[in-house]
């Protein structure tokens, strides 16, 4: 796990930029070592090592072939490289060094763009051949590591983090864009492809890019999950389909010259993974870390240590308060190199950061309940009413307003909207657009070339299939956001092997219905059926460290509000109507309405604009 950056000149000339700057904004993910490579004319390229696969200099990059016409900077893991090796080692190839990244610089020299879809893992790189001038970049599967990139007349810049970006002269004269900021405003975070930028852009998961100078740049996808994918695994057969690939996933992703850990929360998809980590392995007592907080109404460690003690774990328990989370704001805002609104970040930040104590190597459990139907009340709630939307939406209409009429109360608020895939976007959103008007007068229309909630469907299987989708496309890469800053904030490799290829492929082939049972709210079947084989102890209910923003909104963080974002004109250029934020804000205080997750997006935005403002201001005049 490293970090990567560099850039492609459409002219040769000398590049003016301070790479060591660059370099250092994300010594985090990488300080075990440095390496900055040019070819002289076109080419430069950054990386920050993370030490994790073979721990010698033979590991170190940019890393170039034997001849020298092609260099790597690589950052993630990929799983089957030993299989890779061995292919490559019957086409005649040798090897210096006994990491991944040499076999991922030979795999692409071998098979090109072709290779993306042979890895098995999860990266972020960038291969530049230096007799051709061409550059690739490109992103796993799932987008568990991010990459950035900007074009302009010069070249094209590429980096882990979007505030290199921002470092870089090329990117002082851009743009901010209102489309990415009301994506923002609306979904507490910026997805792919867009960014705060809007000449730069974070490229999808499981798509390439290339360019070169004078020749066009073209971009292709070599992954896609299925979104209508016809289920052919069901009941028990499914179980143990899910049980063997969880298996297999967790076995690869243990392969370390460092100690590996996981995550360990009172639910089941960590449980599991950390379940299927101590069957895989005969070295002793695997370690296991979790957070518990002092609200009942939120803490699980009793359940993770219940796990723990089944499971023979040594178990790495830490008590956190609200107040103690309070204090990584600082670090909340330092970790994101854009705007990001997803406060759960903040538990995320206090875990890493206890793990990374002890070992550099995390197994987590993200992935679980966006595969596998485990969001029972969001998707449930939907599929129950698909139905309805099988009407017209004026017949739609009259119904919930003859229901509103009759006093019936309000079980038909789903057909306000005009599609399930409308309704979804709403369920999505932090801030509703009335709100969203009332105080902001400018406010961008939703991108009509951002088609995550475009669907009209109503059949029930369908229906299924596309919550599930949108779920993967959307809500989980906010989730890897979050894990990658976190982690990297802590110089920790946090690998997740429930997003492995084999699982995803295994859960894309499943029944919904082998999965959710909507009558009694339980998501992800096929994961606690796995799980019992391991253990006898089960939790039915998720509750995991909240952080309670509603009130920190009214006491602690109260004089930042004030200070920071009710003196505002705008917010990142975007013009910002002070009464209604104040109308806004004082419903809150008064208890009116909570508004905690809404004014966080808001207060994290002028936050990280605060910490960028001297290039924000040179963008907004």
């Amino acid at each position: 796990m490293c970090g990567i950056a560099g850039e492609l000149r459409y002219v040769s000339s000398p590049s003016p930029v301070d790479w060591p700057r660059i370099s250092q904004m994300m010594a985090r993910r990488g300080p075990d070592d440095a390496g900055v490579w040019s070819d002289g004319e076109y080419c430069s390229l950054v990386f920050r090592r993370l030490s994790i696969l073979d721990l010698t200099p033979t590991g170190n990059q940019p890393m170039l072939d034997a001849s020298g016409r092609f260099a790597l900077v690589f950052n993630g893991e990929v799983y089957n490289f030993q299989s890779l090796r061995r292919e490559l080692e019957t086409k005649g190839y040798s090897f210096r060094s006994t990491g991944d990244a040499e076999v991922v610089l030979y795999t692409l020299i071998t098979w090109g763009v072709e290779a993306l879809d042979r890895f098995n893992g999860m990266f972020a790189l960038a291969f530049y051949d230096t007799v051709e001038k061409r550059l690739l970049l490109a992103r796993d599967h799932a987008g568990i590591k991010p990459l950035y990139y900007l074009h302009s007349d010069n070249g094209l810049i590429f980096a882990s983090q979007f505030d290199q970006l921002l470092a870089h002269p090329w990117g002082r004269s851009c743009r901010v864009s209102e489309a990415a900021l009301g994506l923002y405003l609306r979904m507490g975070y910026i997805p792919a492809p867009y960014t705060l930028l809007d000449e730069a852009h974070m490229l999808e998961p499981g798509c390439w890019l290339k360019t070169s100078p004078g020749g066009p740049t073209t971009t292709g996808r070599y992954f896609d999950f299925p979104a209508n994918a016809e289920p052919r695994l069901r009941g028990v057969e499914a179980v143990e389909a899910v049980d063997a690939a969880v298996t297999n996933a967790v076995r690869r992703q243990l392969i370390s010259d460092v100690p590996v850990a996981a995550f360990l929360s009172g639910g089941i998809d960590s449980p599991l993974v950390a379940a299927k980590m101590v069957a895989a392995t005969s070295d002793g007592p695997m370690r296991a870390f979790t957070i518990g907080t002092d609200d009942p109404a939120t803490d699980e460690s009793e359940d993770a240590a219940a796990y723990a003690h089944e499971l023979g774990l040594d178990h790495v328990l830490e008590r956190f308060s609200p107040a103690q989370a309070f204090d990584l704001l600082g670090d909340v805002i330092a970790a994101c190199g854009e705007p990001f609104a997803d406060y759960s970040i903040f538990p995320t930040m206090l875990v890493c950061r206890l793990a990374s104590r002890e070992v550099k190597v995390m197994l987590s459990g993200d992935g679980g309940d966006e595969l596998f139907w485990g969001y029972p009340g969001r998707f449930g709630s939907v599929i129950e009413k698909a139905a309805d939307f099988r009407q017209s939406y004026w017949w739609r209409s009259t119904r919930r307003a003859a229901s509103k009429y009759l006093h019936l109360g309000d079980g038909y608020a789903n057909l306000r909207w005009p599609t399930i895939g409308a309704w979804y976007r709403a369920k999505h959103s932090y801030l509703s657009e009335a709100n969203l008007r009332q105080m902001f007068p400018r406010l961008p229309e939703w991108p009509g070339d951002f088609p995550l909630f475009d669907y009209d469907g109503w059949e029930v299987d369908q229906t299924a299939l596309w919550l599930r989708y949108n779920e993967f496309a959307g809500h989980l890469t906010r989730v890897l956001l979050k894990v990658d800053r976190a982690s990297m904030y802590h110089s920790l490799e946090v690998r997740v092997p429930l997003l492995d290829r084999e699982v995803i492929d295994t859960a894309a082939k499943i029944d919904w219905r082998t999965c959710l049972d909507i009558e009694r709210g339980i998501g992800k079947i096929p994961l606690r059926e796995s799980l019992s084989r391991h253990v006898k102890h089960q939790s039915t209910k998720k509750r995991g460290f909240a952080v309670p923003m509603d009130h920190w909104m009214r006491g602690a963080l109260r004089p930042v509000v004030e200070e920071v974002l009710l003196s505002r004109f705008d917010l990142a250029g975007l013009p910002l109507d002070q009464k209604g934020l104040r109308a806004f804000y004082d419903r809150h205080l008064s208890g009116g309405a909570d508004y905690g997750w809404g004014l966080w997006v808001l207060l994290s935005l002028a936050l990280w604009e605060d910490r960028h403002y001297c290039l924000i201001r040179e963008r907004s005049q």
